[in-house]
């Protein structure tokens, strides 16, 4: 089974230089809140690109007091084979931290890189709040998902933002050049469909599995469904009209761009509606509780979609997420750990709260940053 078998971590927050050997399966970490439970399981998603589930700049992560760059090392098996990823950072010459990836002691490209790198899924107490946060962070979430299914969606988006911001720093000029813009502008919008059309793709799969294996079991499907009207346009394959569209509203909307320093239209727009099946309700018109199930309904949709489509066996974090139990919650881990065998990474402040898995897991007790085995 893929998983990650040993941590070494050096100038990594309040847990500074330890080693940590973990269960193929499931591992817990009890600690009270502050004792750095959460900075352990963050050392795992910064193998994904980005800056991992805190979202910190890669030069605050470093232990306090210390000029030197933290340096996370793992050993991970796949397919019997025990693969060395180091991950840090160095700062580049324009004073930005950029994360740095070693595979086996070597820089690899790129795409060579992704290879290697386990594919992990974490859910973090601030998703709850999903459902009444900001369109972007459902973007964010649906390219995660998206981006674990196919990809080339994270050098689509990256090359969408350079392209938006290199438009409006061309149309703040007085006299700019139409034919340039113009060439941008068809570039923004090509790229554009190619996100649309891959994050429906993934909610399609999504749908497909909410539908067919998790209908068969103890979990509550929810459906999902990407909105907007350029979007509708695109996923219904009308591409010609979506162009069309998009380059339309780009060419006539500059002025109105260049004063709010936005984009009017565009896959940046977009946001995702979630039904909750069992009521039939919007999940922003959910309980909270209601709510934390839809989000770890999708996580285990996304898991199970990995492993039956995709043949990728996630590594999945869990930040206190016994917090608030109950039998719906309870039904979702037990399916991601007895029925996926997916290795699990949770969090929590009282040993009780696990007592369903206590027979299954290895637990470590996190106080003011040392770990040590039960």
């Amino acid at each position: 089974m893929n998983h990650i078998s040993f941590i070494r971590l050096t100038n990594f927050r309040n847990l500074a230089n330890q080693e940590l050997k973990l269960d193929d399966l499931v591992n817990i970490f009890i600690g009270l809140n502050g004792a750095g439970k959460t900075n352990i399981i963050e050392t795992v998603s910064l193998l994904s690109p980005g800056k991992g589930l805190k979202k910190q700049s890669f030069n605050k992560i470093s232990t306090f007091n210390t000029d030197r760059p933290w340096i996370i090392f793992v050993k991970y098996i796949k397919d019997n084979n025990s693969i060395d990823i180091a991950v840090t950072y160095e700062n580049n010459i324009y004073g930005s931290s950029l994360k740095k990836i070693l595979i086996n002691g070597e820089k690899q490209k790129k795409l060579l890189q992704l290879n290697y790198i386990p594919t992990v899924i974490w859910f973090t107490p601030d998703m709850e709040r999903l459902f009444t946060a900001p369109s972007s962070v459902r973007r964010d979430f649906l390219d995660r998902i998206t981006y674990s299914f196919d990809k080339s969606i994270l050098p689509d988006i990256k090359c969408y933002k350079k392209l938006l911001k290199e438009r409006y720093n061309i149309i703040q000029l007085n006299n700019y050049d139409e034919n340039w813009v113009k060439k941008i502008e068809e570039k923004i919008a090509s790229t554009g469909i190619e996100i649309v059309k891959k994050r429906g793709k993934c909610i399609e799969i999504l749908n497909k599995m909410f539908c067919t294996d998790l209908s068969k079991i103890n979990i509550n499907s929810c459906s999902i469904k990407l909105v907007g009207d350029f979007d509708k346009l695109v996923l219904e394959n009308k591409l010609e009209v979506s162009m069309e569209k998009f380059l339309y509203e780009l060419q006539n909307f500059r002025d109105e761009d260049r004063i709010k320093g936005s984009c009017k239209i565009g896959p940046h727009k977009s946001d995702i509606e979630i039904t909750y099946l069992p009521n039939n309700t919007s999940a922003s018109f959910c309980s909270t509780g209601q709510q934390k199930e839809i989000v770890l309904n999708i996580l285990l949709c996304q898991a199970n979609c990995l492993i039956k489509f995709f043949n990728k066996k996630p590594i999945v974090l869990l930040d206190e997420v016994c917090s608030h139990l109950d039998d719906k919650t309870r039904s979702i881990l037990l399916h991601l750990i007895e029925k996926l065998k997916t290795q699990v990474l949770m969090t929590g402040t009282d040993e009780k709260l696990f007592t369903f898995l206590s027979k299954k897991a290895k637990f470590f007790y996190v106080k003011n940053g040392i770990i040590k085995m039960k």
